[in-house]
């Protein structure tokens, strides 16, 4: 056997499913140690199934790869204490490939750019102080979205503080750098959350009546009548689409880790979702063939910009007040309700868990909830 050219010291690896101009195809994702001591991220690309990309790392493992238990050349690092911040979430950044999904990845790494480097890129890691760390918190829940000039969600900010704690958990762990995170109180909820803007099925029936594009008309007819996310409509293939139902088993992501335009990955529910589709949209989809690989576009999927872009204009041309394109599928979701949907069915045709429906839209039942009490005797 030839001297290997890697080490690997697990066997681990991850699939990725992503669109081509062929077709779906598959890469493989894997750590590697390379013979000086580096570790890096690996990846095996355009493999046509599941079966070839397995084989292919295989393969790759068995001829060019020694297995081993621990990095067998270790640097040594006596000043680990003096690592410098910037270098460590780069690191960071680089060892989730195997763990994370690429759209997690990318959002990751956009807040780490955005919110942390520009603090302590050039920072010790061990001088993160607790006072440090309140510090940035205090400038970061006062930071306003640069687009709308407002703060940002309390949800976001918590999401932001989430990432760059758990960031330094992995160097306590990696690294027996001390994590002063646990000792800096998370300010409380100062921001109302962006109220959802509800269509009646007349205010739906008012606009698509001047969409006079067929793409536009089929695609915006399934986000009302489907209640989906417009990523897992951008995804869809001929294939997906039945007589009386929509398989929906993925999404489209623009916010890629390798700076592709989109990638194709499984759907939030991680499941294949056969879901049954109202008349309207059954007889909506008689009259739209379609296109190939994407329903919706055709070699790509329509791009987020245009998306929103003939959406405004539709409204301009219906004389009606813009909502948000994801308002759509809360307009579903409360046309559900008012037909006497439970959570459980409104959770299984959007798609979603039965205890985010509670939490997002269990305000709508408010109604529901008074008519039933009038009728206890």
């Amino acid at each position: 056997m030839p001297a290997a050219e890697f080490y690997i010291s697990s066997t681990k690896y991850s699939l990725q499913e992503r669109m081509t101009r062929r077709g779906k195809v598959y890469d493989v994702v894997f750590r590697i140690v390379t013979l000086d001591g580096i570790e890096k991220q690996k990846k095996l690309s355009g493999f046509s199934s599941k079966t070839l990309a397995k084989q292919g790392y295989t393969d790759f493992v068995t001829s060019k790869c020694e297995l081993v238990k621990n990095n067998p050349i270790k640097k040594k690092d006596p000043t680990k204490q003096d690592l410098l911040v910037g270098d460590l979430i780069r690191e960071y950044l680089a060892s989730l490939p195997n763990q994370n999904k690429s759209s997690s990845i990318y959002g990751k790494q956009k807040i780490f750019k955005k919110f942390v480097l520009p603090y302590f890129e050039n920072t010790k890691a061990k001088d993160l102080t607790k006072e440090a760390l309140y510090r940035w918190q205090d400038e970061l829940w006062n930071t306003k979205n640069d687009r709308s000039g407002n703060f940002y969600s309390y949800k976001y900010l918590s999401n932001v503080r989430a990432f760059f704690q758990t960031f330094l958990g992995w160097c306590e762990s990696r690294y027996g750098i001390k994590n002063n995170f646990s000792e800096v109180t998370k300010p409380k909820k100062r921001v109302q959350k962006t109220k959802m803007q509800i269509w009646t099925r007349e205010d739906f029936e008012k606009f698509i009546a001047v969409v006079d594009d067929p793409l536009y008309h089929a695609f915006f007819t399934l986000l009302f009548f489907t209640g989906r996310r417009k990523g897992e409509i951008f995804a869809l293939t001929p294939n997906d689409i039945k007589p009386c139902s929509i398989v929906f088993d993925k999404s489209v992501t623009r916010k890629t880790f390798s700076g592709a335009p989109y990638e194709v990955t499984s759907t939030k529910a991680e499941k294949e979702q056969e879901t049954p589709i109202c008349r309207v949209v059954q007889e909506e989809l008689k009259n739209y063939k379609g296109d190939t690989p994407f329903f919706f576009g055709g070699e790509h999927p329509i791009a987020d910009n245009t998306l929103r872009r003939v959406f405004r204009n539709y409204c301009a041309k219906a004389e009606m007040q813009p909502i948000r394109i994801h308002d759509l599928r809360h307009s579903f979701v409360s046309m559900l309700i008012h037909l006497g949907a439970n959570f459980m069915v409104v959770a299984e045709l959007i798609g979603d868990t039965v205890d985010q429906v509670i939490k997002t839209y269990g305000h709508l039942y408010e109604s529901d909830k008074q008519e039933i009490v009038k009728k206890i005797i």
